[in-house]
């Protein structure tokens, strides 16, 4: 236990938060500038700490993830599952072929998962290129090969390749699905996103279920290290902000 607090605290991100808390004491303690700028400086530093902690990133992520508790089979219900893209990363000198990256890969995975727990089914894969400039393989046709390896039956994959966000996803796979009169979907994306990508299904009279995968707010361990700032937790608090800017965003458009 001492050994993860040490090397929690040595880690770069705490270290320049408590080289930045040091500047704003010695500010304070020399009078250093005007006072309304050295409270500005105190309450940034505090809020960027209290915003790193992972007891506040456990919390703020519980908002949106525990909305959907992870499911480990199929829905009866479910006549077919989408897999909503999140991104890849082409080939280049090192890289022999196009990867998916962390989100892609948990949601394919979780995909396979649910597709192996029951009778084979259709998954449909979404996602073409967010930034037209770039080349490359199109997402949803590298999550295509990579379920197809996990033991997806290719008969079974149907591709949506022209999407770039969680709306249009929803919008041309529904599309698909109404053509093979599919009327209810497992629909499988990271737990922090489900709430906005069942919405969009739902709204387009689909019945929509969530699977989702990369949980992290699943059990509440208290010690001192959840009180020291961390990169992880910080960036899980960007991540959450961010979908909930993204909520409301859908709401006010009608999308959910």
């Amino acid at each position: 236990m001492l050994y993860r607090f040490f090397v929690s605290l040595l880690r770069p991100y705490p270290i320049l938060i408590f080289l930045l808390l040091f500047v704003v004491v010695v500010y304070w303690r020399r009078k250093i500038g005007p006072r309304s700028i050295r409270f500005a400086m105190l309450i940034a530093t505090l809020l960027l700490w209290f915003f790193s902690m992972p007891v506040v990133s456990f919390f703020s992520a519980a908002t949106l993830e525990w909305q959907y508790p992870p499911v480990y089979e199929r829905l009866p219900e479910a006549e077919a599952i989408v897999v909503l893209g999140s991104g890849v990363a082409p080939p280049d000198a090192i890289r022999a072929r196009a990867e998916l990256d962390q989100g892609g890969l948990r949601r394919c995975l979780k995909a396979a998962e649910l597709y192996k727990s029951g009778e084979p089914c259709p998954i449909v894969v979404t996602g073409g290129r967010v930034e037209s400039y770039k080349t490359g393989p199109v997402m949803a046709e590298v999550m295509r090969e990579f379920l197809i390896r996990q033991g997806v039956s290719a008969g079974d994959v149907i591709l949506e390749n022209e999407s770039r966000s969680t709306y249009e996803n929803a919008v041309k796979a529904a599309a698909l699905l109404k053509q093979q009169d599919i009327e209810s979907v497992l629909v499988v994306s990271d737990a922090t996103h489900l709430i906005r990508g069942v919405g969009c299904f739902r709204n387009l009279g689909l019945q929509a279920y969530g699977g989702g995968c990369g949980y992290t707010a699943t059990d509440l361990n208290i010690t001192p290290r959840s009180f020291l700032p961390s990169a992880a937790a910080a960036a899980m608090n960007q991540i959450v902000f961010h979908e909930w800017l993204g909520l409301i965003y859908y709401r006010l458009l009608g999308r959910i």
